[in-house]
């Protein structure tokens, strides 16, 4: 078991410390860069800084929250609240945040000097 536990310790060590192959080559940020900073934000419950890391992972957060209540909802009160219930909606209005922050980003940081994650602006 500590030799399954060695190894793994290895893999993730060497697999944290790879960068991101996206913005190596363009120089620009990805849709999914500042993610592990987000959820290490909101680990520390700082809300704010989760949404400028990346914003799809406090909506995601969110959204798995509002099924589970409106599930939880329906089964103390035996029907089903429609509203709560997953939808498309959810997904395009994931995609557009995933997408949208991306290009919002890399105009902050090449028109106007801004770079939050401090990674291309050194």
């Amino acid at each position: 078991m500590t030799a399954m536990m060695k190894s793994m310790t290895i893999y993730f060590s060497i697999f944290w410390k790879m960068p991101c192959f996206f913005k190596e080559i363009t120089h620009l940020y990805c849709p999914a860069c500042g993610g592990t900073r987000a959820v290490r934000a909101l680990l520390h419950l700082d809300l704010t800084r989760s949404f400028l890391c990346n914003p799809i992972v406090l909506y995601g957060v969110v959204m798995v929250l509002w099924c589970l209540g409106g599930f939880l909802a329906g089964k103390i009160l035996h029907r089903t609240i429609q509203i709560c219930r997953p939808g498309l909606w959810m997904l395009y209005l994931g995609i557009i945040l995933f997408f949208g922050h991306a290009v919002i980003r890399n105009i902050a940081v090449y028109q106007f000097g801004y770079d939050y994650l401090g990674d291309l602006l050194r």
